[in-house]
């Protein structure tokens, strides 16, 4: 499934989809103007919920195997602060602070940072549900808001989706090697 859902309720937006029916991008509107932008991506990790957290939350290890959030300095513990470096595709890195707004333990990880004086903000998270045979589907998704969202994504939601997708591939090769 791809494409843009306008109007979606947060409880349609949170139900799990199937394996392989992510949507791309969901737009939240108020009166006809957009005023979120949401990249969602996932797949389905052979292992349980336990060791895809532990790789996820594993900072130190980030630089040797993802090639989208290539550095995180921190803890991942509720309301800490980190400095990221992400990467998107081609583009150079980008450094920036984010304080971690979502957490439970083997289910979530959120963070949310604000660029360009509050302009564009973003609330990155993953999500961990278990599912049958010590499976995980690995959610991983990002919520732009503010007054630069809309031609932000309309230039970059592409290579942003695709550095998603590399992460959520590479964390899987490495969580099912172990």
């Amino acid at each position: 499934m791809s494409g843009m859902f306008i109007g979606l309720t947060k409880d349609e937006f949170s139900k799990r989809p199937n394996d392989n029916e992510f949507p791309k991008t969901i737009s939240v509107t108020a009166g006809g103007k957009i005023m979120e932008r949401t990249v969602r991506t996932g797949i389905v990790i052979d292992a349980p919920p336990e060791r895809v957290w532990a790789a996820l939350v594993g900072f130190g290890g980030h630089a040797a195997w993802n090639p989208c959030l290539r550095r995180i300095d921190g803890q991942a513990k509720p309301n800490h602060s980190l400095r990221i470096t992400i990467r998107f595709g081609w583009l150079p890195p980008i450094r920036f602070r984010a304080r971690i707004d979502r957490f439970s333990r083997n289910e979530i990880l959120g963070w949310r940072a604000a660029f360009f004086l509050g302009l564009l903000t973003g609330r990155h998270w993953f999500e961990l549900q278990p599912l049958d045979a010590g499976k995980t589907l690995f959610i991983h998704a990002e919520t732009f808001s503010g007054a630069l969202s809309s031609p932000f994504l309309a230039l970059l939601s592409g290579i942003i989706r695709q550095s998603y997708d590399a992460m959520n591939r590479a964390l899987k090769v490495i969580v099912e090697q172990k």
